[in-house]
């Protein structure tokens, strides 16, 4: 596994558009830590990926990706780095489609946040560090044990605490909490959703998620009309929103 934190990223941008791609590789050059490499194509961002991942063994911490490239969709590309290597790397879309349904597409196919253009790179950097401080160093996929806030939740007892006392959770709702915990950061659509706790078979059954989304937060948040865990990506998903995780 790649530890990720700040401070220390080597960057893939997959951006064709020169304005673009030189304002932000003279914005990482700036950036103690960052290292950006730079591909106008899928083709030779793919390349720069197997040679870093497959030959040197050191992968990309981070990719961000434009979607309208000149040989193809980048919606691909996401897919493909997940399947090879890339189950760690952040993967940010940076591109000028603001659709819902454009946004809903490239998380389902692995990305973990959309910035629509035009941007600023402060946004850019307050979404990286976000997504950072919900990835620290020594977490792992294999952890079984988490603390999160004022709650704690153990994988081998399938038990949820808050502030030391026990919470009651049917099977569904502590497969639901944990798939948020291990996907820290990142944006969950619908589908990804249903397709993770309830199978892919239940692909259009979005209800599912609001009812038991709203049960967890009955159970979890302080208020559960300004959830502080569960968060809501508007016409998108949810986002596991506490950046305070430990193993």
């Amino acid at each position: 596994m790649t530890n990720i934190h700040e401070g220390d990223l080597d960057i893939l941008l997959v951006e064709d558009d020169p304005s673009i791609g030189g304002f932000l590789q003279a914005a990482m050059d700036r950036e103690p830590g960052y290292r950006l490499y730079w591909e106008t194509t899928l083709k030779d961002a793919w390349r720069a990926w197997e040679k870093r991942q497959i030959q040197e063994g050191r992968p990309f911490a981070l990719v961000l990706l434009d979607l309208g490239l000149p040989d193809g969709d980048g919606q691909g590309l996401i897919r493909r780095l997940r399947d090879h290597g890339g189950e760690q790397a952040l993967i940010i879309v940076i591109s000028a489609r603001g659709g819902e349904a454009d946004k809903v597409q490239a998380l389902d196919s692995g990305a973990d946040d959309y910035l629509t253009k035009p941007f600023t790179i402060g946004e850019l950097l307050a979404r990286l560090r976000a997504h950072l401080r919900r990835r620290p160093v020594g977490s792992s996929a294999e952890s079984s044990h988490w603390v999160i806030g004022v709650l704690e939740l153990d994988d081998l007892t399938h038990t949820l605490r808050k502030g030391g006392v026990p919470i009651p959770m049917t099977p569904k709702e502590y497969q639901l909490f944990h798939l948020f915990v291990m996907n820290q950061g990142r944006i969950l659509s619908y589908r990804r959703i249903l397709g993770a706790v309830w199978g892919e078979h239940s692909s259009d059954q979005a209800h599912y998620v609001r009812l038991y989304i709203k049960r967890l937060r009955e159970k979890i948040e302080d208020d559960p009309g300004m959830p502080q865990y569960l968060v809501t990506e508007k016409g998108v998903g949810y986002r596991f929103g506490n950046p305070e995780v430990s193993k």
